[in-house]
């Protein structure tokens, strides 16, 4: 398997970065008191989304390099799977009583952010010029 050093120091500092902005934005938006009420710590929904996005990418790194071909189709698949695990995940907020709507946005929209940046990433896995 070829390992492209470039693809993933950006997609670590991608991950810093996005760690970086949550936390000023819980210090801005004085959120820290909103996390005390929560099923999930910022850190455990950081992780999670984090820990998956990096296999989904070193799925995808490992079917380029073994079938290109089949990187579509492989990423719908594994996108697939993530989102069946996001909602594991996410179910015993979903089905809690209050319903922690702040939990519930903050995690959904964190989701969006890391989708994007899958599908970001295994552009880039597709394109040949930019790899």
């Amino acid at each position: 398997m070829k390992f492209n050093k470039a693809l993933y120091l950006q997609y670590i500092l991608f991950l810093i970065i996005i760690y970086l902005a949550n936390r000023l934005a819980v210090a801005v938006f004085q959120w820290a008191n909103d996390f005390e009420n929560t099923h999930y710590s910022f850190h455990q929904i950081f992780a999670f989304l984090s820990i998956s996005s990096t296999i989904l990418l070193l799925v995808h790194d490992f079917v380029k390099s073994k079938n290109e071909a089949i990187l579509g189709y492989v990423f719908l698949v594994t996108l697939t799977l993530k989102v069946i695990a996001c909602y594991i995940f996410i179910a015993p907020v979903l089905n809690s009583e209050p319903v922690n709507t702040f939990e519930k946005s903050y995690f959904f929209i964190l989701f969006i952010l890391y989708l994007c940046i899958d599908v970001y990433f295994t552009a880039r896995l597709l394109n040949k010029n930019n790899y």
